[in-house]
């Protein structure tokens, strides 16, 4: 396959070991990532259905059209990224536009009036949605497109997402536990409360975003070349035409639309399920959330160490293994459910989310070079385009269910969400927070049988031991 000039690889530095600085720096962005992701994901059902008071139904329409807007975006943030010429690189521009964005949607998002008919405030929320999923796109993708161009070491991948994951359990935490605490202080029920954690929580966003910016501006990077003669719309057909065509990245997406669904369908009803079905506060749901970050820290570099004994594969079966039991042990709560068995739920958590992450961007970043060595075009931007847009995808249809799921189950959101209202309400959240993620997690374990690329092919060696 003939490259296109505007995305050949121009860098001949192998880049193998990276410092200790570089990857720090770089996964502080991610901070600011699952904060601004996780922030959204976990609160947003709560805030528009029972704090704005739009029906469950129509909140869960809202966020998913709002996704929706990423069917466009993200392939174009992804293609323009690989085909961008700068002296600071090709993704670094991007994360800093992006950041900016960020911590400006954050705060529009959880400042929404109720502007007294509910159909209004939902296409408030509709636009404030929509520049939250560009913002996000506008620096997740690039952001994420830079491992792959920062090494090429097979296990360094591992490493330098292991960092992240400490960053991204750290932003998780304060999505988790520091906005569910301050809210709970504040008042959870009130709509300034929300309004004030979201603003504390832009500038928190804008400064970890921003950190990995400028703490990468000497990180390795391919150039884009001259510019091509077609079309940009041609260009992007001609990449993601390529991009669709590989069947070990395929597979993965696959694993992680499955895997995914269940995660975003669990967090859109956890902060529902803590506080009607199990009857604890806010608090408890933050030492939960205390308990999953470390747990998540701690076995991160131990994940690391199991994948080069067993394999990626192999330690991301561990990791979707736990993740359904952990799901199904929900089954067995009960109301005043103790703290020790949320703590345990927890600590199996962190086993579970780590692993999941961990090995599948390793296993993206070794489908990109793989895919780079065989056709000599780098396509990173389209890569992580497309399989960023199943997480949306994923956060997309997730409070989509859970709303209908609790629209359908006579859900009163003009009641305080803190009240109990049993019967086939709490079955409604049984359902989103344990049985569809286990199978969701059955599937993905299925699918990932199928994944076929071996450390020898990423890493050129196959040929030569066959000869």
């Amino acid at each position: 396959m003939m490259a296109t000039a505007a995305t050949k690889i121009t860098s001949d530095a192998t880049g193998s070991k990276l410092p200790v600085s570089l990857k720090l720096g770089w996964g502080t962005g991610a901070f600011g990532v699952a904060l601004l992701m996780n922030g959204i994901s976990g609160l947003i059902l709560v805030f528009t259905a029972s704090i704005l008071q739009i029906d469950p139904w129509l909140a869960g329409l809202v966020i998913f059209l709002a996704k929706m807007v990423d069917v466009v975006t993200d392939p174009i943030v992804g293609v323009w990224s690989d085909k961008h010429n700068s002296p600071r690189g090709r993704r670094r521009p991007f994360l800093f536009w992006g950041s900016l964005l960020s911590a400006i949607s954050f705060a529009l998002i959880f400042s929404t009036p109720s502007l007294g008919n509910q159909y209004v405030t939902a296409a408030y929320m509709f636009v404030a949605l929509c520049i939250y999923a560009f913002a996000y796109t506008l620096y997740n993708i690039p952001y994420m497109s830079m491992p792959a161009e920062m090494t090429d070491d097979y296990h360094e991948r591992s490493s330098i997402h292991a960092f992240r994951i400490v960053f991204v359990s750290l932003g998780g935490l304060a999505a988790g536990a520091g906005m569910k605490v301050a809210l709970e202080y504040l008042g959870k029920t009130e709509a300034q409360s929300y309004m004030i954690v979201g603003m504390v929580c832009a500038v928190a966003i804008l400064v970890s975003t921003m950190i990995a910016y400028l703490t990468t501006a000497k990180a390795r990077f391919t150039a884009a070349g001259e510019a091509s003669s077609k079309s940009n719309a041609a260009q992007m057909v001609d990449e993601f035409q390529a991009v669709k065509s590989n069947r070990n990245f395929l597979r993965l997406i696959a694993v992680k639309f499955a895997q995914l669904l269940g995660v975003q369908t669990m967090g859109a009803a956890f902060a529902y399920f803590f506080v009607q079905s199990l009857g604890r506060d806010f608090n408890i749901l933050a030492i939960f959330g205390l308990t999953v970050t470390v747990s998540t820290i701690f076995f991160a570099p131990l994940l690391v160490r199991l994948s080069k004994r067993i394999g990626k594969k192999g330690a991301y079966y561990v990791a979707a293994g736990v993740n359904i039991f952990y799901a199904l042990s929900w089954s067995l709560a009960v109301e005043g459910e103790p703290i020790w068995s949320i703590v345990l739920r927890g600590a199996f958590v962190g086993i579970a989310f780590g692993g999941n992450v961990i090995m599948a961007m390793s296993m993206l970043t070794d489908i990109i070079n793989e895919d780079a060595q065989r056709t000599g075009v780098r396509r990173e931007g389209a890569f992580t385009a497309l399989y960023s847009f199943v997480e949306k995808l994923t956060g997309a249809v997730g409070p989509l269910i859970v709303g209908f799921a609790l629209s359908f189950a006579g859900f009163n959101n003009k009641l305080p969400f803190d009240v109990p209202q049993g019967g086939n309400v709490d079955t409604a959240l049984l359902f989103a927070v344990c049985w569809l993620p286990a199978l969701f997690g059955v599937i993905a374990i299925w699918l990932l049988s199928g994944y076929k690329l071996t450390e020898e092919e990423v890493t050129g060696t196959a040929n030569s031991k066959g000869a």
